[in-house]
């Protein structure tokens, strides 16, 4: 797929007058409501204002595009001029003074066309770099499109890590209670010393300040993602995707192939090019002659009597410039120099796109490894815990041995949360650097 038909879908897709929601996005205030990953996507495309301005700057290029290429056909203009003297002009003969002119107010309207006949490609060259822009604007917008989906699904992801992580704080918690309870109970028994009804309550008061850091990063993180998505920062979601994710199979090969065809900033940078070679012709068109044509109707000055004299008239100019001082060498170095620096940009930005796209497929796959091991570690752990919890309840176990299996199960189960979140940011990162968003 080229990248105008890129534009087109993602302009098709997303453009909505400022303001307006429908009714799948809207999220009113204060509200709780639901909200899908697909759902956050079209709300930020609806109202981020960076990827907004990049679709303003699409419609300026077009206009840009439009000045370019008015010079191509010709101008038509219409003037007018009124002159009002206080005395008229009188000739000076041998047999007196005669009056040289009866009109002391004159009206000259002209109506005039002008054509360019030619100028060396100096005006294709004009709008072949509109065009150049143009495309550049298109493929930035894209760029900027995949930008904003990428930042609001890693926000999307970020507040779901958050949460996980407060439901592991506050499960840790409960175990953390639960285990204090036992050891009272043990204590008045007789069967545990106080140091051990000691330790469980510092357990339970170190639970309790993780969870309380843990409901503040869940905070945190919606507000970023209602940053993103352009409402106000006391909105709240359920959120519907789930964190954990069975990752779809990547093959570098065709992720590599994908990023250079489809990604917005190497497209721009290619525009770049083709506008500076543009420009190397415009620069060079100062050397050759430019022809005008004028053609045009109305009343001509002087007038020596009154009324209106209707005179068309038509006119031919070509000026060539000889000798400008090195003006037209010096810019044309210029423009070599720019296209010169805009092949090496695209170079560098090629080898920058291949680097951005092995190391996301790296980070994915470690991601992926870090996951299946975090659920291995959660699911010993969860036993190591359950077992020293039946030999803390039968009198062989202590309230140290209970204690480590706790912050082992609770550590396991952060561990998988980060790996989850980690590897759905892996994801969406690889998928942005290969431009498949």
């Amino acid at each position: 797929m080229n990248k105008t038909s890129l534009f087109a879908i993602a302009l098709a897709a997303s453009l909505v007058p400022y303001g307006a929601t429908s009714a799948a996005t809207t999220v009113p205030a204060t509200s709780v409501q639901q909200l899908s990953l697909d759902d956050a996507v079209k709300l930020a495309l609806q109202r981020n204002n960076a990827y907004r301005s990049a679709a303003v700057g699409v419609d300026a290029a077009r206009a840009e595009l439009g000045e370019a290429e008015a010079p191509l056909l010709p101008g038509v203009a219409l003037q007018d001029s009124y002159q009002s003297v206080s005395a008229v002009a009188k000739l000076s003969t041998p047999i007196g003074a005669l009056p040289f002119s009866a009109v002391n107010a004159t009206n000259s309207p002209i109506l005039a066309m002008q054509y360019t006949l030619f100028d060396g490609g100096i005006r294709n060259a004009h709008v072949g770099q509109a065009a150049a822009g143009l495309s550049a604007a298109e493929s930035q917008f894209v760029q900027a499109r995949g930008a904003t989906i990428a930042a609001v699904s890693k926000a999307y992801f970020g507040v779901l890590t958050a949460e996980r992580m407060n439901s592991v704080a506050k499960r840790a918690v409960d175990v953390a209670a639960a285990h204090e309870r036992q050891a009272e109970l043990f204590f008045k028994n007789g069967t545990i010393p106080r140091a051990d009804v000691l330790r469980a309550q510092a357990e339970l008061a170190s639970e309790n300040v993780r969870a309380i850091g843990a409901s503040g990063a869940v905070k945190l993180a919606e507000n970023q993602l209602d940053m993103l998505l352009g409402v106000p920062l006391t909105n709240r979601y359920t959120l519907t995707d789930p964190l954990g994710l069975s990752p779809p199979t990547f093959h570098l090969s065709n992720l590599l192939t994908t990023a250079l065809d489809r990604r917005g900033d190497l497209a721009a940078a290619q525009a770049a090019v083709r506008a500076a070679r543009m420009g190397i012709a415009a620069a060079k068109a100062s050397r050759v002659p430019q022809v005008n044509a004028v053609i045009s109707d109305g009343n001509m000055q002087p007038a020596v009597v009154g009324g209106y004299h209707n005179q068309f008239s038509i006119g031919l100019t070509a000026v060539w410039t000889l000798f400008d001082n090195g003006y037209s060498r010096n810019g044309i170095a210029l423009a070599e120099d720019g296209l010169k620096q805009a092949q090496l940009g695209v170079k560098q930005l090629h080898d920058g796109v291949e680097l951005q796209v092995r190391q996301a497929y790296l980070r994915e796959s470690i991601a992926a490894s870090q996951v299946e091991a975090a659920r291995k570690l959660v699911a010993v752990s969860d036993e190591t815990l359950r077992l020293a919890e039946v030999r803390y309840r039968g009198g062989v176990g202590t309230e140290l041995e209970l204690e480590d299996a706790d912050l082992g199960d609770r550590a396991a189960r952060e561990t998988l949360a980060r790996a989850e979140g980690d590897l759905r940011v892996a994801v969406v990162e690889l998928r942005f650097n290969a431009g498949l968003l």
